[in-house]
């Protein structure tokens, strides 16, 4: 087939995860920045909480395209850098590469053709805390609204 079928987060789509994901750490008590990036890693929302570090914004966007570059979780690829024992609290993962390879950023996938459609970063709390609000983002953006 010379043409795959293909989806697009919308701006309202990128809205309503970003909603879904300050929802979650609201209701953890955590203060995060949270990136919704298209297929191209272009950023379409972002959302830096009250309180939340600065920095936090830049690396939840580094996050969303790194997942998206790599076409997988971040998580996976932290484990490749510091190791699979690693417990988050190394921080090499941060610089290698010129990319964020570290816990927090999870690939929005299109169920209905299974392609990356973009992807979520988290930054600000906990690489595994990061991770649980970016599902929680992603679980938030209903197929009907890409």
């Amino acid at each position: 087939m010379a043409i795959a079928p293909s989806s697009a987060v919308t701006l309202a789509g990128a809205e309503q995860a970003v909603r879904a994901g300050i929802a979650a750490a609201q209701k953890s008590g955590w203060k995060v920045s949270v990136a919704i990036c298209d297929v191209g890693g272009n950023l379409i929302a972002l959302h830096r909480m009250d309180g939340c570090m600065p920095i936090g914004a830049e690396i939840a966007t580094e996050k969303a395209r790194s997942a998206i570059l790599f076409a997988r979780e971040t998580k996976l690829l932290e484990a490749a850098v510091n190791g699979e024992k690693s417990n988050g609290g190394e921080r090499a993962a941060l610089l290698t590469s010129g990319r964020v390879l570290m816990e927090g950023g999870v690939p929005i996938i299109d169920p209905a053709h299974g392609g990356i459609i973009g992807a979520c970063g988290v930054s600000g709390v906990k690489p595994n805390e990061d991770a649980e609000v970016a599902k929680a983002a992603v679980n938030g953006l209903l197929p009907s609204k890409l």
